[in-house]
């Protein structure tokens, strides 16, 4: 590669590393319960990896550069476990995920044909506004204080008078799962 072409890449990796940052923290604390820290350094670490293996000429994409980007922080992931003495679940770290992919890179490419980005992202943020703000109580609550406001679990119990920071985090998971059903409903009337 030459100078102007590395620096080109470097300019997209970096545009693309903070696109991916919040989507890559709550799967990575969700899925593997990981620290921010940890998640930091797991991030970091996988995009080494991706930046190596395109300066190499290793890369070669089967699926999204999101999707190949997630399956890299995954792997290492599982190594962030296994330094620090945890037991990986493999059964449960490894869901069917064809149809979010496929749905993921649907998505990646109609936003693609857009120019305003700021617009798609305001569009993005109206969206997820509207389905948190139209969740049940306590979800509102859970969802804004761990996701927007980066409270700990322990905080949030306290806030809300949850007996045990496990708890809030069944309570979480939940929202999520309704979150995620809404969301994927306002998707596919959008998008089909």
């Amino acid at each position: 590669m030459t100078n102007e072409e590395l620096t080109q890449t470097q300019q997209k990796l970096n545009h693309f590393a903070a696109k991916q940052w919040d989507k890559t923290l709550a799967y990575l604390q969700g899925a593997f319960s990981l620290s921010r820290s940890d998640c930091e350094d797991v991030f970091q670490e996988a995009f080494i990896v991706l930046y190596n293996n395109i300066t190499e000429g290793k890369l070669t994409l089967t699926s999204a550069l999101s999707t190949y980007f997630i399956g890299i922080c995954r792997n290492k992931a599982h190594e962030k476990l296994r330094e620090n003495g945890k037991e990986v679940n493999i059964i449960d770290e490894f869901p069917d995920t064809t149809k979010d992919e496929f749905e993921d890179e649907r998505i990646d490419k109609l936003l693609a044909l857009e120019d305003d980005t700021s617009q798609i992202e305001a569009r993005k943020e109206a969206i997820v506004r509207e389905i948190v703000s139209n969740l049940p109580s306590p979800c509102d609550k859970i969802l804004w204080g761990f996701y927007r406001d980066g409270f700990s679990m322990k905080t949030l119990a306290k806030m809300y008078n949850y007996s045990s920071a496990g708890s809030v985090k069944v309570t979480r998971h939940r929202c999520a799962q309704k979150f995620k059903a809404r969301f994927m409903e306002l998707s596919k009337r959008l998008f089909d």
